[in-house]
């Protein structure tokens, strides 16, 4: 009987034992999903899952649902946008190896189901996909429509569980804004419009959208994009104002600034381009090598600290980093700019032996050597230099915060036809320039111009 006894007590401690074992499992861990083998699952909890939205592209926080909780970090800029609704935000867990979709629906609803229990889920690799806007709600360009978004990477590991608190989303389309000085716009026929294109989608900017605030907004179609700007328009008293640009590598999140600027002014008229700064990355980013040309080129009184002289060439965009083939007897001209003061010197040195023997015989020996000033050139060489060659030359260039570079077109047709130096190989002239602000500022380029090939 007692042998029967401690039997049964000892059944008894032990059911007591298991039973105490299986109680201390949380209670979400006893549910199952019903559709993957036990012990093949984990868990996913956020009690305390926020979203967080970075406003457009520049560095202001937002809560989710908050009034003024902008927190902007050293060196940001400040532009609140508060009341920023995120209850609607799209939410999707996908199973990033099979692709298959474990939740869908809006952040409130996760949080809330999160908010209640941990969610089970087959053990693997994970992606939580938020977007601020459904999918057929996103268009390729619109006017202030900014899409913000985030894909937020976690795993699943066996009877584990992960937790996540805090997802970021930033901007997935591409911020366009234009911006033009109010006296540069007067010069403008009021018909003028500037238009932006990202493949097929394009936005027309008016003249009243010329302010720097209308934005744009593209939705990127690769991992870098091209955005075309196209200018079309007269100037007011007239002649024809349009010009394009290709501005290249635009990523998604990125605000990309156009500003409408003058490439040079002189008295044959004025030549347009365009700068472009990135404020995502705080960089900026040049077209057409057009860095540092903006209105002030005009205004001779005073510079700007932070802009080098600059050297661009004009004809056909050309890049002067590499040989121009004379296939054209035209002028060819180059935009020089000394936002800094204005131009104290402009030195310009000549390589080209086939044209040694012309430059000698009408007065130009120096351009071969040591080099001519065209700030400061000897009467002589002045009057050679703008009725052969077309250089603008004394006043004309000196203290100047742009002046344009020109070959004339009839000093082009001189060395498209001089006989070559060595035989059955085109001529080659390097025109060496040198340009120094009053700031103290220099910058150099060579204009490598190439006679077509012989024939």
């Amino acid at each position: 009987m007692k042998t029967f006894t401690g039997l049964f007590t000892a059944l008894t401690l032990g059911a007591f034992l298991l039973t105490g074992c299986v109680n201390e499992e949380p209670p979400y861990k006893n549910t199952g999903n019903g559709g993957t083998p036990s012990g093949m699952t984990g868990y996913l909890n956020g009690p305390a899952l926020s979203l967080e939205v970075i406003a457009d592209v520049e560095t202001d926080i937002q809560g989710d649902n908050t009034e003024d909780a902008t927190q902007t970090p050293p060196g940001g800029f400040t532009k609140t946008r508060s009341g920023i609704e995120t209850d609607n935000y799209r939410m999707k867990i996908v199973n990033t190896a099979d692709q298959r979709s474990h939740f869908e629906g809006s952040y409130k609803k996760l949080s809330e189901q999160l908010a209640g229990g941990p969610m089970e889920l087959p053990i693997g690799n994970y992606e939580l996909q938020v977007c601020s806007h459904r999918d057929e709600e996103i268009q390729a360009a619109a006017w202030e429509t900014p899409v913000y978004g985030a894909n937020y990477s976690f795993s699943i590991t066996k009877g584990a569980t992960t937790t996540i608190e805090q997802i970021t989303c930033t901007l997935q389309n591409i911020k366009v804004t234009l911006l033009c000085s109010a006296d540069l716009a007067e010069q403008l026929a009021n018909d003028a419009t500037a238009t932006v294109s990202l493949d097929e989608a394009s936005m027309e900017f008016k003249k009243a959208q010329w302010d720097g605030k209308q934005a744009a907004f593209f939705m990127p179609t690769a991992a870098e994009n091209d955005l075309e700007f196209r200018l079309n328009g007269t100037f007011v008293e007239g002649g024809d104002a349009s010009f394009s640009r290709t501005i290249s590598k635009v990523k998604a999140g990125q605000w990309r600034k156009i500003e409408l600027v003058i490439a040079y002014a002189s008295q044959g008229g004025i030549k347009l381009d365009i700068e472009v700064d990135n404020f995502l990355l705080d960089e900026t980013i040049t077209i057409n090598g057009t860095d540092g040309l903006t209105e002030e080129p005009i205004d001779q009184e005073g510079g700007e600290d932070d802009k080098a002289p600059t050297i661009v060439m004009l004809t056909d965009d050309h890049d002067l980093s590499e040989p121009y083939i004379l296939n054209q007897i035209k002028d060819i001209e180059i935009a020089i700019s000394a936002p800094n003061g204005g131009i104290k010197e402009l030195f310009v040195t000549v390589e080209a032996p086939a044209l040694e023997p012309l430059l000698e015989g009408v007065g130009l020996a120096d351009l071969i050597s040591p080099g001519v000033d065209l700030c400061h050139p000897s009467p002589e060489a002045a009057d050679v230099l703008g009725s052969l060659v077309g250089f603008l030359v004394g006043d004309q260039v000196l203290n100047q915060t742009s002046v344009p570079f020109k070959v004339a077109a009839a000093f082009v047709k001189i060395l498209a036809e001089l006989e070559p130096h060595t035989e059955g190989v085109p001529n080659t002239y390097q025109f060496n320039l040198r340009v120094t602000d009053n700031a103290g500022g220099s910058t150099e380029a060579s204009l490598i111009l190439v006679q077509a090939a012989i024939q």
